[in-house]
C-alpha cells in the first residue's frame, strides 16, 4: 500500500511540469490573440497601432509577452491624429495562479506627443497598469503603479521636468451603472482612488506654493453614463442633463505651508463649467494666503479678506502649534469662494467636440 502511495506521488510530481507547461502555452496564446484583437479594434476605431517582434517568457509561474517598438497614434477626439505614444518595449504578464488579471508594463524611455505641446520624454523606475480581464458587460478594476517617474519636455525652449516619486491609483468600473441599468441607478459608474507622493513641478515655472508637492490623495466616485471615445461633447451635455456628478469623499493635499483635508461634490452648470460645494480642514492657511498673494494667484484684498474670515472661524491653537480651521467652499460661475469671499476665478473648460 505504501509503495502505491509513493508511486502515485512520484507520478503526480512528474506530471506537474507538463501540466504547468501546457497552462503556460495556453496563457501565451491567449496573450498573443488578445494583443492582435486589441490592435485590430484600435485600427477600426481610427487609431494607428504598430509593434515589432514579440517574445514569450515567464515560465513556470507566469506567462509574459514582451512586445518591442510599441507605438499608438491618434485618430479621434480623445487622441487627435497628430498625437502619439511609443515605447521600446511593453511587457504583458498573466500569473498562472490568477489568469484573469493582466499586468501591462512599459519599459525604457517613452515618447509622448500632443498637438500644440512640446514632445515629452518619459522615464520611470516602474510604470505598470493592471486590469481584470472581464467581459464588456462585467465590472472591471484597473490599477496603476508608478515609481520614479520623470517627464521632460524636448524641443525649443527651456527644459522642464516633472517628477513623481511614487503613485498608486485604483479605478473600479461598474458596467451596469455606467450603462444606466435601473437596478444600479444609485451606484457610481466609476469609483477611484489616487495616492501620490513627492511630486516635483517644473522649476522653470513659478508656483505659488513651491516646486514640491508633498502628497496628493483623492478618493471618490462618478455617477452617470461613462463617455465613449467618439462622443465626448454630446456626452458632457447628456451627463449634466441626466444629473451626473462627481463625489470626492476624500481630498488631501500637502503643498508648501498648506495641509488640506476635505470632501466635495461637483457637477456641471448650464454653461458646462464645473460647479459644486465642499468642506475642508486647513492647516497653515495664513502662510498659504500670503504666498498666494505674493505670487499673484490671489489679489491682496482677497487674501486679506480670506485671512480675516478664517481667523474668526479658527480656534485658538496651543502654544507652538499652527492654526487650523474648518471652512466651507463653493464653486459657482467659475469662481471658488470661501464663506462668500471670492478667492480665485478659474479658466473656462473647453470640451472637445462641443
Amino acid at each position: 500500500m505504501r509503495r502505491r502511495v509513493w508511486i502515485l506521488t512520484a507520478a503526480v510530481l512528474a506530471a506537474l511540469p507538463l501540466v504547468d507547461t501546457i497552462l503556460w502555452q495556453m496563457a501565451v496564446r491567449r496573450l498573443e490573440a488578445g494583443l492582435e484583437a486589441w490592435a485590430t479594434r484600435g485600427r477600426e476605431a481610427g487609431f494607428t497601432v504598430s509593434h515589432g517582434r514579440t517574445a514569450a517568457g515567464g515560465w513556470p509561474l507566469a506567462a509574459t509577452l514582451t512586445i518591442s517598438d510599441m507605438a499608438i497614434g491618434g485618430g479621434n477626439p480623445l487622441l487627435p491624429g497628430s498625437a502619439s505614444w511609443r515605447a521600446p518595449a511593453v511587457v504583458l504578464t498573466v500569473a498562472l495562479s490568477d489568469p484573469r488579471f493582466l499586468e501591462i508594463e512599459a519599459e525604457g524611455t517613452q515618447h509622448l506627443r500632443w498637438p500644440g505641446l512640446p514632445d515629452l520624454e518619459v522615464t520611470a523606475g516602474r510604470l505598470v497598469a493592471g486590469t481584470t480581464l472581464a467581459a464588456a458587460d462585467e465590472s472591471r478594476d484597473v490599477e496603476l503603479l508608478i515609481t520614479g517617474l520623470t517627464v521632460t519636455t524636448l524641443g525649443p525652449g527651456p527644459i522642464r521636468r516633472t517628477s513623481i516619486a511614487r503613485a498608486r491609483s485604483h479605478v473600479s468600473f461598474n458596467a451596469l451603472a455606467s450603462a444606466g441599468d435601473q437596478a444600479t441607478a444609485g451606484e457610481p459608474a466609476l469609483q477611484f482612488t489616487l495616492d501620490a507622493a513627492e511630486i516635483g513641478l517644473p522649476d522653470t515655472l513659478r508656483w505659488p506654493l513651491g516646486h514640491k508637492v508633498g502628497a496628493l490623495v483623492l478618493a471618490g466616485g462618478v455617477s452617470g453614463p461613462l463617455p465613449t471615445p467618439r462622443q465626448i461633447g454630446p456626452w458632457v451635455t447628456a451627463w449634466r442633463d441626466g444629473g451626473g456628478s462627481m463625489e470626492l469623499r476624500r481630498v488631501g493635499l500637502e503643498w508648501g505651508p498648506l495641509n488640506l483635508a476635505g470632501s466635495a461634490t461637483l457637477a456641471l452648470d448650464d454653461q458646462l463649467q464645473p460647479m459644486g460645494a465642499g468642506s475642508s480642514h486647513l492647516t497653515g492657511y495664513a502662510a498659504t494666503l500670503d504666498a498666494l498673494a505674493g505670487s499673484g494667484a490671489l489679489t491682496r484684498s482677497a487674501a486679506v479678506a480670506a485671512k480675516a474670515v478664517l481667523s474668526l472661524l479658527a480656534g485658538t491653537p496651543a502654544e507652538g502649534e499652527t492654526p487650523d480651521v474648518d471652512v466651507p467652499l463653493t464653486l459657482q460661475f467659475r469662481t471658488l469662494s470661501m464663506r462668500q469671499v471670492p478667492l480665485v476665478r478659474l479658466p473656462e473648460v473647453d470640451w472637445p467636440g462641443q
